[in-house]
């Protein structure tokens, strides 16, 4: 990050559910990205925001879903830029989107169906990349204003047949810059309309709302005043197993 400027942020109770506190506001020193967008690049101001207010905590998708499925292709290089951007292939969001999907995968059970995860917080250095080698921000976030991703209140999913395993068939594929990904498109298949359809009623009604141009992307609710976090995965991990010994003793 390029030029760090004194930014003061209060968590107080105004801010709905990000960054609450019925006690004296904390106050904190963050850089300013090259965009101008205030981010959370060091582990211990993230450990004093989650000691704050634990709904701040990014968690691990693996251990809220254990039977759910994952497709990491950040980790790997099947998407949309040939190259392995993550070096793990985790999935973290903040605990009450996290808690949220739980409740929306527990739903879908009861039609013999559960969700598949692709990507969830994405650190901002990577929606910085993203722009600037994609740059039509009608796919990808404007690093002024960050991404949903970034504050670990979006995700990025699909459903799969928990009899066949199988995922089901939707009207494009996973991160494809097509009118075919518009939640309006309606030129394709009776049943891949009808699984986005499912999808939808399931993630909305657990709190999400989709994102026009992409039927695999939810954003849940109270995102616009969550922190912007630049944090690697591993940084995230490292610093909650941390914080979970630390409570433990």
């Amino acid at each position: 990050m390029h030029h760090p400027l004194r930014c003061l942020l209060l968590l107080n109770a105004l801010l709905i559910g990000c960054c609450s506190l019925a006690q004296k506001p904390l106050t904190f020193d963050l850089p300013k990205s090259k965009y101008g967008l205030p981010v959370v690049n060091d582990v211990s101001i993230y450990r004093k925001i989650v000691e704050a207010d634990p709904e701040n905590e990014l968690v691990d998708m693996r251990q809220i879903l254990p039977d759910a499925q994952f497709d990491v292709t950040y980790a790997n290089t099947s998407n949309f830029l040939k190259r392995k951007l993550y070096p793990t292939a985790d999935v973290f969001m903040r605990k009450p989107a996290a808690l949220a999907i739980q409740q929306a995968h527990e739903n879908l059970k009861k039609r013999g169906l559960g969700l598949l995860l692709f990507d969830g917080y994405r650190p901002y250095a990577i929606t910085v990349l993203f722009y600037e080698e994609h740059g039509d921000t009608t796919f990808v976030a404007d690093p002024r204003k960050g991404s949903r991703h970034n504050r670990g209140m979006a995700i990025d999913l699909t459903l799969f047949d928990r009899k066949t395993g199988k995922r089901l068939s939707m009207p494009s594929e996973y991160d494809e810059s097509t009118p075919r990904a518009f939640h309006n498109y309606m030129q394709s298949d009776s049943a891949s309309l009808a699984h986005r359809a499912i999808l939808k009623a399931e993630m909305e009604r657990v709190g999400f709302s989709i994102f026009p141009w992409e039927w695999w992307h939810y954003d849940f609710r109270g995102w616009e005043s969550c922190f912007t976090y630049d944090l690697s995965h591993q940084t995230i991990r490292n610093a909650n197993k941390t914080s979970h010994k630390a409570k433990a003793k």
